[in-house]
């Protein structure tokens, strides 16, 4: 009897041993899949993510949306908007410490590389895609070291630019009443926007998505007015979406 259970005990540890294995073996095919599927969904509905034109805006509309922008000169970065036009796909990133400070440098495809010091330069040199794809590589660059410093502020940036949902309630949006407006300004490039706070934050946004903003920040950003390099049209239907949001019912204030 003592020998049936020794064997029965054995062949249960044995079965428990077998079912822990292949849930842990599931799990990780799961997380996989699910890392693919969300690439995949990523990859097509990238150039979904537009800001979006709303051809239907009245002329008078259009001349009142105009007085939000405050047309400002850009010239620092012309030359490196010129230069990086039509060359190959970011394809890894490097962070480097330097006797000024650090810097990231970008690489490309084609062996191409540039440093830039921060997001809100890289934001008005890249595009849209290009800015999708350094999303991922930064992501994978910090999946195994933990990043710091100048990477750390770059990952986060990101992580607010493409996961930030409507409804977040992360504490980085908490005391909006108390956000000292500095500067508002959009890159066409890239189709995000920038708003820098008093103490020296600065939130990168799609043009095309809401984020949780409430709506007496909005109303100030409006008033404090958008910072362009140029009249465009995706800026003025930004600044249309803008006071929509402001002007619907349960809104984030």
């Amino acid at each position: 009897m003592k020998e049936c259970m020794t064997t029965v005990q054995a062949t249960i540890k044995d079965s428990l041993k077998t079912l822990i294995q292949w849930i842990l073996e599931r799990r990780e095919m799961l997380k996989e899949r699910d890392a693919k599927r969300l690439l995949k969904k990523r990859k097509a509905t990238i150039s979904e993510e537009q800001p979006s034109k709303n051809p239907k805006l009245r002329t008078e509309t259009i001349d009142e949306l105009r007085n939000y922008l405050r047309v400002v000169d850009f010239e620092k970065n012309a030359q490196d908007k010129e230069s990086l036009e039509g060359i190959s796909m970011i394809t890894a990133l490097q962070v480097i410490d330097s006797p000024d400070g650090e810097y990231l440098i970008i690489h490309r495809a084609n062996n191409h590389f540039r440093a830039f010091d921060t997001l809100w330069e890289i934001l008005h040199v890249l595009d849209r895609q290009d800015l999708y794809h350094l999303y991922r590589v930064v992501d994978d660059y910090y999946e195994h070291i933990p990043p710091t410093g100048l990477g750390l502020m770059l990952l986060g940036d990101l992580n607010i630019i493409w996961e930030t949902a409507e409804s977040s309630d992360d504490d980085f949006w908490k005391d909006q009443e108390e956000w000292e407006i500095i500067r508002w300004r959009f890159h066409e490039s890239s189709g995000v926007h920038t708003l820098e706070i008093e103490d020296g934050t600065m939130i990168h946004m799609l043009a095309e998505r809401r984020y949780p903003l409430s709506r007496e920040l909005m109303i100030r950003m409006l008033d404090h007015g958008m910072e362009v390099e140029e009249e465009t049209e995706t800026a003025i239907t930004l600044i249309h979406l803008f006071i929509l949001w402001t002007t619907e019912d349960g809104d984030n204030s």
